[in-house]
């Protein structure tokens, strides 16, 4: 009896080592597929004008329900947190985080809102229009 609760603590042991190893060979090898540690120096602007606990919209050039949509979107609310987006111009200000350059001005006024500030590589704020 003594043997066999041996060879479990043994086996378990023998597994997390495994595992340890096979999982830090994946992280080394696939380090940040959905760049989010980039998200934090694309968006810093955002952080620094919108105020910590205030509602965001959030509008998007990526198709709806595509992987990059998901992906742009929860990295955005990763970065931005305890900020809490919600998805179409819901808000007073809104996000607008693109992946093609476009006239950001008139995508806005297209939902009713004004073009606030411009952060580059496709972060925009927006406002709603009075």
């Amino acid at each position: 009896m003594i043997a066999g609760v041996v060879i479990a603590i043994l086996l378990c042991l023998w597994g997390s080592f495994a595992s340890y190893g096979s999982e830090s060979d994946v992280q080394q090898q696939y380090r940040d597929p959905y760049m989010v540690s980039a998200q934090f120096t694309r968006l810093g602007g955002v952080l620094s004008a919108i105020p910590e606990g205030a509602g965001i919209g959030y509008i998007t050039d990526a198709p709806p329900g595509s992987g990059l949509e998901a992906g742009m979107f929860l990295s955005a609310q990763y970065v931005l947190a305890p900020r809490l987006l919600k998805r179409g111009a819901v808000a007073e200000w809104v996000l607008g985080n693109f992946s093609h350059p476009a006239d950001f001005a008139a995508v806005g006024r297209s939902q009713g809102l004004l073009l606030q500030q411009d952060f580059g590589e496709g972060v925009v704020l927006f406002r709603k229009a009075q």
